[in-house]
């Protein structure tokens, strides 16, 4: 017969491996939290500002759609000559340049559009450019 020897391997209540995380690894894996944490925020602020970008500018093409339908859809062509002028697309106000001046050598009007950041003259947005018979 054999003889099977069961061998315990408690630990005694004051030792070390029944203590827990040691106040070193505590402070390592709380800064490696944070550091995730600061990144992870650093992203979504990001995220947020070309959110707002891209809605600005996508408001700002609408802006430049409606100015170059109206210019398109009048009854008399119009008059050559550079037109500026604001209007508002979901409470944010945009700031418009109309062009109208004769296509070179042929019986069309060029009519262009250029909307700008309402913040920052400089900046455009959007910028369109139609055609129409001159007569």
């Amino acid at each position: 017969m054999r003889r099977i020897e069961v061998i315990e391997t408690g630990h005694a209540a004051g030792d070390k491996a029944d203590a827990g995380f040691s106040l070193i690894e505590l402070l390592v894996a709380v800064s490696i939290l944070a550091f995730v944490a600061v990144a992870l925020l650093e992203s979504q602020t990001q995220a947020i500002t070309l959110t707002g970008k891209i809605e600005q500018r996508s408001l700002a093409s609408i802006v430049a759609e409606n100015r170059l339908n109206l210019a398109l859809g009048l009854v008399e062509p119009p008059v050559p000559g550079v037109r500026s002028g604001s209007e508002e697309q979901l409470g944010l106000t945009f700031e418009w340049r109309e062009t109208v001046r004769p296509a070179p050598g042929n019986d069309l009007t060029v009519i262009e559009i250029v909307v700008f950041n309402p913040a920052n003259r400089q900046s455009e947005l959007a910028r369109l450019v139609g055609f129409r018979r001159a007569s």
